[in-house]
């Protein structure tokens, strides 16, 4: 079964057909109807299903844009996401984390804390009950 089938909007190609189909802006793997095995889909290729889940079919964006129309209001949304997406070279999926943010991130995952057992112990009982915790009170 296809993972993620929310992500997949209905179109309708040029014979009136009826299909699932989802733009890939990254490399994904995509499941092969009627197998446990996946196919590695390049990015800017739209992976299309058939409405019952028997075929699945790679098209360019060109190919799509030309013999598929969306069925309804959220698929011609989405469509039009991912034309602009395209035309502005904007990527939805942030899995890259810039520079500077992770020489911040760094910078307080190394830093010790020296804490006496008083200060430990209240430290301690401030998490117990909840408390937000400032860790330069201590």
């Amino acid at each position: 079964m296809i993972r993620e089938q929310y992500l997949y909007q209905p179109f309708k190609n040029i014979y009136g057909a009826e299909f699932i189909a989802k733009y890939c802006f990254e490399s994904e793997l995509v499941d092969i109807p009627d197998t446990d095995m996946y196919l590695e889909v390049d990015p800017g290729n739209w992976v299309v299903y058939t409405n019952d889940l028997i075929s699945l079919y790679l098209v360019s964006h060109e190919d799509f844009i030309i013999n598929y129309v969306p069925d309804n209001k959220f698929a011609s949304n989405y469509l039009e996401f991912v034309i602009d997406s395209i035309n502005s070279d904007y990527t939805p999926v942030i899995n890259i984390l810039d520079e500077s943010l992770l020489e911040t991130a760094e910078e307080f995952i190394e830093k010790e804390i020296s804490l006496t057992l008083k200060e430990r112990i209240r430290l301690i009982w401030d998490l117990i009950l909840g408390k937000k915790v400032n860790i330069s009170r201590y």
